[in-house]
């Protein structure tokens, strides 16, 4: 029950993960091309560096999921563990979203680098 139990959940938070990174780099693009005055190639090398640091920091916060598990012994128990976990993921997953898209939102009200002054004490 327990190896049946991780199998479901990384395949279920890892497809989300890949979709909802995948979706925003496809779609995001668009943004940080307006922070970078239209340079395309320092805007895609960007846009790839914020997906591989999206994958890293979400995968690696549901392979970190596995060790906090505790023991299933029925199918009920099963179902109520992964929702919890592949929750607690979609948790992150938002949270890290609405953070980028605060972040991109000030880069674009205050630029050249005036973000850097309200940030900082």
């Amino acid at each position: 029950m327990q190896f049946l139990s991780y199998f479901i959940f990384i395949l279920i938070s890892a497809y989300i993960t890949i979709y909802v990174g995948w979706v925003c780099y496809k779609n995001g693009i668009h943004y940080v091309m307006e922070l970078f005055d239209h340079n395309e190639s320092i805007a895609k090398s960007i846009n790839q560096l914020l997906l591989i640091g999206y994958y890293l920091v979400n995968l690696g916060f549901i392979f970190y999921g596995l060790s906090r598990w505790s023991r299933i012994s029925t199918l009920p128990n099963l179902i109520q563990i992964i929702s919890n976990k592949v929750s607690s993921v979609l948790i992150v997953l938002c949270m890290l979203h609405y953070f980028n898209i605060t972040f991109i939102y000030l880069m674009r009200r205050y630029p050249n680098n005036s973000i850097i002054k309200i940030l900082t004490p």
